[in-house]
């Protein structure tokens, strides 16, 4: 009974670390990006962002241990996938091209068992989070 309260309240931190960076910092890193940068600002608030979402986000630690095969690009690329961004919006910002993207996005599909099914990629995996 008391080691479950203890999982409970671990996992209740953790919820409510998670909401404070997603209220309270996401939004200025994400005003910051749409201000003007110069290329060394762009590039260390990238960085910023990267490591924030390596930090806070569950998700890629459970993607990373249910699905070791994946490549760190693979497992980042889902991620952007997961947090709603395009295509073309993941390519920007890792700075590939679209096409890059789509063997990823590929991969990714494929390394899940989602070839050849009709599963939206985002859909699934939400389910993660």
């Amino acid at each position: 009974m008391l080691l479950k309260h203890r999982e409970d309240d671990k996992k209740e931190m953790e919820e409510k670390f998670l909401s404070n960076i997603k209220e309270l910092v996401i939004p200025y890193v994400d005003k910051l990006k749409k201000s003007r940068l110069d290329s060394n600002q762009g590039a260390y608030l990238e960085i910023i962002e990267a490591n924030m979402n390596d930090i806070i986000s569950p998700f890629l630690q459970r993607m990373s241990l249910k699905y070791s095969n994946f490549t760190q690009t693979e497992i980042q690329v889902a991620n952007l996938i997961k947090v709603g961004k395009t295509t073309k919006e993941i390519a920007e910002v890792m700075k590939v091209s679209k096409g890059t993207i789509d063997t990823h996005r590929n991969n990714i599909r494929s390394k899940l068992g989602l070839n050849k099914k009709k599963v939206n990629l985002r859909a699934y995996l939400l389910s993660f989070a």
